[in-house]
């Protein structure tokens, strides 16, 4: 979602949600339609109560699964980072070849699979760096000691890279069934809806037009942010960028000759 649309939606909502009551306002009769008043206020404080518990259990959950997306990414970085130090201590054609393959990977990364996250999808590109990455150390013979020590780290960081990504791709589809945003509409639509038939003459319209327009726009308002945490590789502001790989990019593509091109494409 574009970072400017979400105040034109408040605005939006809470115009309606005002207009709505000073409409109802006009036709209803002296006192409001409710004779027991405090039964009303109590009706409506249970279906706030309700609502607001969900919304705030559900934003909480949304960010959690953001901050795994987020972790994900780092953990991947670092990892790719590692492999890349790991390869320069393996022997040689093969240490170049793997070094080349990790920075190919990176780029993939960075400009084919992060916009593909956006629609929920993984890049087939990654995957033939990652299968060539394979093949490339399964050719390798180990000669020394040291050798044999950089196959066995080679293998941990290459289980972090992969269970980085993972979780990564995990998070790239939207994780909160239908049902779920189905309840949330209905709990938003009852808050505002009965604050709308509690009209009442014998007030202003500006006292009648408060309450209504700040909690349509704390409902909005949550609503929205549980939207945009449900979507973290969305292109707006706040979401989750490939920083941390941008940055692993700088520290192994220098003087690395890849077989790939500045979008991670083989040439």
């Amino acid at each position: 979602m574009l970072t400017w649309l979400a105040p034109i939606i408040v605005v939006a909502v809470v115009s309606l949600a005002v207009t709505a009551k000073l409409l109802v306002r006009r036709r209803a009769p002296e006192g409001g339609w409710f004779t027991d008043l405090p039964r009303s206020a109590g009706s409506l404080s249970v279906i706030g109560t309700m609502f607001a518990v969900m919304l705030a259990f559900v934003i909480l959950y949304s960010l959690q699964s953001f901050q795994h997306a987020r972790e994900g990414a780092s953990i991947e970085a670092i990892s790719v980072t590692e492999l890349s130090a790991v390869a320069g201590a393996l022997p040689p054609p093969a240490n170049d070849d793997l070094q080349g393959d990790l920075v190919c990977y990176g780029r993939a990364v960075v400009h084919d699979e992060w916009p593909a996250m956006r629609d929920g999808n993984a890049s087939e590109l990654v995957e033939s760096w990652i299968d060539k990455l394979y093949n490339d150390f399964a050719a390798i013979a180990p000669q020394e000691a040291q050798h044999e020590a950089a196959f066995a780290q080679w293998f941990d960081e290459v289980s972090e890279r992969r269970n980085g990504r993972r979780e990564r791709l995990a998070e790239a589809s939207p994780f909160l069934p239908m049902p779920l945003w189905f309840a949330l509409g209905i709990g938003a639509l009852a808050t505002i809806g009965y604050m709308v038939v509690q009209a009442d003459k014998r007030e202003s319209k500006v006292i009648q037009a408060i309450p209504i327009a700040f909690v349509s726009a704390i409902v909005t308002a949550g609503l929205l942010l549980v939207a945009f945490l449900d979507n973290p590789y969305s292109d707006s502001n706040g979401s989750i960028r490939p920083t941390e790989m941008n940055r692993t990019l700088d520290r192994i593509d220098k003087g690395v000759e890849a077989p790939c091109d500045e979008l991670g494409r083989p040439i």
